[in-house]
C-alpha cells in the first residue's frame, strides 16, 4: 500500500470531518453523531450560498456540494481552503489534530496498476483508453460526475464514492509520480464505473 493512502485512510478513519468543517467556520454540529447534516458551501462561484448546497455524510466521512458537483474529504477540503498540495495538506492536518506522523515502512511504494483483464482490454479498446491523454481522461471524469451531481439520478453517497476514487488517481499521478499514461487509464476505468452505475445516462460527458 502507498504512503499516500495510508496516510489518507488513517485522516480519514481518525479525524472526523465535522470537527475540521466546524473549526473552519461552517455551520455544523461536530457532535451530530450518525446523521447527514446541510451546510452552505463557500467553495463555488463567488462563496455565498444562501440555500445550503453541501450535505455532510457520516458514512463516508465526507461531503458533497450538489452546487459545486464536487464531493470532499478532510484532505480535498484542506487542499482546496488553503492552496495546497497533498502531502502539505496531511502535514498541516496531522499537526493541527495530534496525529503523529506515519512512520515509513518496507512497502511504502506506489499502487501498481494492475494488467488488465481480457474484458478491460476490450472495454479500453472501445472507449480509447489506450490513446487518451491524462489531462483528457480527468476532463471527461469530472465532467461526468458533475453531470450526476447536477442531475442527480444516483444516490449521493454513491457518486461521493466515484468522486473518491477519482480523487485517489489524482492523488497518485500529482503526489505519487504514477505515469500520465497509467493515471489515465484508472480515470477512465472509474469513468466506466460511473457510466455502469448511471445505466448508460450519459451525464453530459463524451464518449
Amino acid at each position: 500500500m502507498s504512503r499516500a493512502k495510508k496516510a489518507a485512510d488513517r485522516i480519514r478513519a481518525d479525524l472526523s470531518m465535522l470537527e475540521v468543517l466546524a473549526d473552519y467556520g461552517y455551520k455544523v454540529h461536530p457532535n451530530g453523531g450518525d446523521r447527514e447534516q446541510s451546510f452552505s458551501c463557500d467553495l463555488h462561484g463567488d462563496g455565498r450560498d444562501s440555500r445550503p448546497s453541501a450535505i455532510y455524510y457520516p458514512r463516508t466521512n465526507s461531503f458533497h456540494c450538489f452546487a459545486c458537483s464536487r464531493s470532499r474529504d478532510t484532505i480535498t477540503l484542506v487542499m482546496e481552503k488553503e492552496g495546497l498540495t497533498f502531502w502539505p495538506a496531511v502535514r498541516k492536518l496531522e499537526k493541527q489534530y495530534g496525529l503523529p506522523p506515519l512512520p515509513w515502512e518496507d512497502d511504502d511504494t506506489p499502487d501498481a496498476p494492475r494488467p488488465p483483464t481480457p474484458g478491460q482490454q476490450v472495454t479500453t479498446v472501445l472507449d480509447g483508453q489506450g490513446t487518451v491523454s491524462w489531462e483528457q481522461a480527468s476532463g471527461r471524469v469530472e465532467v461526468f460526475l458533475r453531470g450526476l451531481g447536477e442531475e442527480r439520478t444516483l444516490d449521493p453517497s454513491l457518486v461521493v464514492k466515484l468522486w473518491e476514487a477519482y480523487d485517489k488517481v489524482r492523488y497518485l499521478q500529482a503526489e505519487k509520480g504514477l505515469a500520465e499514461r497509467d493515471a489515465a487509464h484508472l480515470a477512465m476505468k472509474v469513468l466506466t464505473a460511473a457510466k455502469e452505475a448511471a445505466g448508460g445516462v450519459a451525464g453530459g460527458a463524451d464518449g
